[in-house]
């Protein structure tokens, strides 16, 4: 558990700064001096960071559907208790779903494609198995489509099956979705030499492609059993967070799962820096599939940024001691948020997740801690927290207020007009959801897709261990 310092609102400031100019941002179910930076010449962020040299696109779709502004997909942190196609690789665009409330990328795996959630906030790889028992909220088998899932991952591990491991994991906390399955490889081991001509020939189709980028004998897993709210498209996540969330297991049972049996194991992005030397990759998203992209090994040479504010990506404290790298964490300057009646500065902050995988910012909203809820409050006329639906939501013309985080003495806000989702409606008043979710975990703070869209999200995880953030321009 992450120590919460106290968390005292309603500091108040001087003049509300002016807003930020409009952005096309995600709309997504479920931040003060206004940062004005040049653009940087390509030799000049060529040094800060490498230009990537592959590129790949995806078509744009966006999916109908229901779910609870509570659901998104916050991976537990167990503290141990219309794009076109291109002919270059290594950069994907990513693909804004279920009303624009996921990011998906193309991935080939065993020699088919298949559309994933891209996800920092989770480290495995999964596909989901075509003999996959879908589950209801009484554990209860029900028929598959109840599951909404992409297409099934055809055949078994093309690498082969990991003997007596499994996967197991949950989002959400213990109450969230959950899946067993089966761990393996998506490809053998490299052949002894005398076989290497024909193996080149055939390699490409049983490993894991990623923006065009060939992983080796990459650890992956299929599910098989579990509770899942799909949106018809994605097969599975792409997990691109670290090595300490990964969630392998020895054994056969899960019901026996615990930090006991618990293997860490090398997820996708400690592979590509290890074995092909890339050590970064980059997240842009935007409401514009054709902006949205995935990079590894750097950033796309046509995005314009203006200067980058760079943190170290930090450890967390493990439940019995000592630390390691789970998510991508960081440590902000500060939450401000205002609108015509006030202003509020929130400084003193414990670690916040960068998380793709969760569609909107997450703040406490707790007994000592209200943060989402004054957040909520500063909206004209403010927000109404709809339990059913687990969120806040207000007249779709409603006044947002500006909201803006300071990372690495840089502020990044927020378009106001993007922090109103009129794609996401409460039904029985017509009124839109906010961007602004909560948790009454006060230890939990998650900038996701709303946070992050408009800026280019740089992720190294080699020596340097640290992100990166800009303004696209």
């Amino acid at each position: 558990m992450l120590t919460v310092p106290s968390c005292v609102l309603a500091r108040p400031l001087s003049d509300p700064p002016a807003m930020a100019k409009p952005l096309r941002w995600l709309a997504a179910l479920l931040l003060l001096t206004l940062a004005s930076a040049a653009p940087l010449s390509d030799s000049k962020r060529a040094v800060q960071v490498p230009v990537a040299s592959h590129v790949v696109r995806l078509t744009k779709n966006t999916v109908s559907g229901s779910r609870t502004l509570s659901s998104t997909r916050i991976r537990k942190f167990r503290a141990l208790t219309d794009g076109t196609a291109s002919s270059a690789v290594g950069i994907a665009t990513a693909l804004p779903v279920h009303y624009q409330a996921e990011y998906l990328v193309e991935v080939n795996a065993g020699g088919n494609n298949y559309s994933l959630l891209i996800d920092t906030g989770s480290s495995d790889t999964w596909f989901v198995r075509d003999d996959f028992q879908c589950l209801d909220a009484y554990l209860r088998v029900v028929h598959v489509s109840y599951c909404n899932l992409g297409p099934y991952f055809k055949g078994d591990f093309p690498g082969g099956r990991i003997p007596e491991q499994h996967f197991n994991i949950t989002y959400g906390g213990v109450d969230g979705p959950f899946l067993n399955g089966l761990m393996g490889y998506s490809e053998y081991a490299l052949l002894p030499a005398r076989e290497l001509r024909s193996h080149i020939l055939t390699r490409a189709a049983y490993s894991l492609t990623v923006a065009g980028v060939t992983i080796p004998k990459q650890q992956i897993a299929l599910a098989t059993l579990g509770i899942w709210t799909g949106d018809g498209i994605s097969s599975g996540i792409l997990g691109l967070g670290l090595p300490g969330l990964t969630e392998a297991f020895v054994g056969k049972s899960p019901i026996e799962d615990g930090l006991q049996n618990l293997v860490n194991y090398s997820p996708v992005v400690t592979t590509v820096a290890t074995q092909l030397n890339k050590s970064i990759f980059s997240l842009g998203l935007s409401r514009n599939s054709s902006e949205s992209f995935l990079a590894l090994g750097g950033v796309p040479h046509h995005v314009k940024v203006g200067s980058y504010a760079n943190v170290p990506i930090q450890k967390m404290p493990k439940s019995f001691g000592g630390s390691d790298y789970f998510y991508y964490a960081l440590t902000p300057d500060s939450l401000v948020w205002n609108s015509s009646r006030s202003r509020v500065q929130q400084e003193t902050l414990p670690q916040v997740i960068v998380d793709s995988g969760t569609s909107l910012n997450v703040f406490p909203y707790g007994e000592f801690c209200q943060i989402a809820r004054s957040i909520n409050e500063h909206f004209i006329p403010k927000a109404v927290y709809t339990t059913p639906l687990g969120g806040w939501f207000v007249p779709c013309n409603a006044k947002p207020p500006s909201f803006g985080v300071k990372i690495g003495g840089q502020m990044f806000w927020t378009d106001p007009a993007s922090m109103i989702l009129p794609e996401v409606r409460d039904l029985a008043t017509g009124n839109c959801a906010t961007g602004i979710g909560a948790t009454d975990d006060g230890s939990l703070y998650i900038l996701g897709d709303v946070f992050m869209q408009g800026l280019v999200a740089v992720f190294d995880v080699g020596p340097n261990m640290e992100m990166r953030f800009a303004k696209r321009i």
